[in-house]
């Protein structure tokens, strides 16, 4: 009887090593196939979400469905006490921002915006498919997490600032030299090197409410056509920029006050109404893109074979 049951552990255990070596080799395949970086244009304009990233909630989801099979429904697995699994789904994760730095770096990638845009968007949809996957999922790529939120906020940071220099160069410029000038005499003698009459003319021609309008409205239109809508990043971009608004222009309307006690109009507060305006579509789109999101977290790339059954094809994860 116990050689018996000695002979069936030694099976099982048999068993395993054979499935574990096998999906660890299908694991290291999927990680050449994500450093091609498939389908991601050389200038990295409007690369979206990339395949790579896109597939990995529906393989997360087969991961989980080959866990609880043969569970009661209810049954959650601890993926942590399984070390080959958390061991090559993070190695998996890692590779996938090994290439995204080096789609962001590479020579050929448009470094104004485009670098920064596909860093916003493949870290930002990693971190919201994980967390839709509850806890268990979390907890497992928590040290990813962390790393692509900070990719995701240096990132939108710079993209942000990026475009609200290129539409508001003039004021960008003006206020950027009052500051430096500010730092060296004071306040007081800031209109002696910019006269009174040149900054109440550039305000005039550059930020009446007119032109505020257009020149927000022009900012949403290229966010609108830089980012995804696959990535569902618009309406958090969005409201990111709105803030970005808010505390460039209460910066510029307190130097303008402090300055040459001129009162900026339109103010920071008027500002952000314009651009809440201008974005007041995002709404709707940001339930557009959440439905997405679900579909493609759903697992909408297909069935998958069990594991250890399971043939690679190029491109499979």
């Amino acid at each position: 009887h116990s050689l018996s049951l000695a002979y069936v552990r030694a099976t099982i255990l048999d068993l395993r090593k054979k499935v574990d070596k096998q999906w660890v080799t299908w694991v290291e395949e999927q990680i050449k196939w994500i450093r091609t970086s498939p389908g991601v244009p050389p200038n990295g304009k409007r690369a979206g979400v990339f395949t790579t990233c896109a597939r990995v909630p529906s393989y997360l989801d087969h991961v989980m469905i080959c866990c609880k099979a043969g569970r009661p429904s209810d049954y959650t697995p601890n993926l942590h006490n399984i070390k080959v699994i958390t061991y090559y789904l993070q190695k998996m994760a890692s590779a996938l921002f090994t290439s995204l730095h080096e789609c962001a770096e590479r020579e050929t990638t448009d470094q104004q915006y485009a670098a920064n845009v596909m860093r916003m968007e493949n870290s930002y949809f990693f971190t919201q498919s994980i967390k839709q996957r509850g806890s268990e999922m979390t907890n497992l790529f928590q040290k990813q997490i962390a790393a692509a939120s900070a990719i995701c906020k240096q990132s939108t940071d710079a993209y942000l600032g990026w475009m609200i220099k290129r539409e508001f160069k003039a004021l960008h410029s003006l206020f950027s030299n009052i500051s430096r000038i500010r730092r060296d005499v004071g306040d007081a003698d800031v209109p002696i090197h910019v006269p009174r009459a040149t900054f109440v003319k550039t305000l005039t021609k550059e930020s009446n409410r007119e032109v505020l309008k257009e020149k927000i409205g022009i900012i949403y239109a290229r966010m609108e056509k830089h980012l995804s809508e696959a990535g569902g990043l618009l309406p958090v971009a969005w409201k990111a920029l709105v803030k970005v608004l808010y505390e460039w222009f209460g910066r510029w309307e307190k130097l303008s006050t402090q300055c040459y006690k001129y009162i900026l109009e339109p103010s920071a507060v008027d500002v952000v109404r314009i651009a809440k305006a201008a974005g007041g579509g995002t709404t709707v789109k940001a339930k557009l893109s959440s439905e997405k999101a679900t579909l493609i977290g759903a697992g909408n790339h297909g069935a998958r074979k069990p594991m250890a059954a399971h043939k690679r094809v190029d491109g499979d994860f």
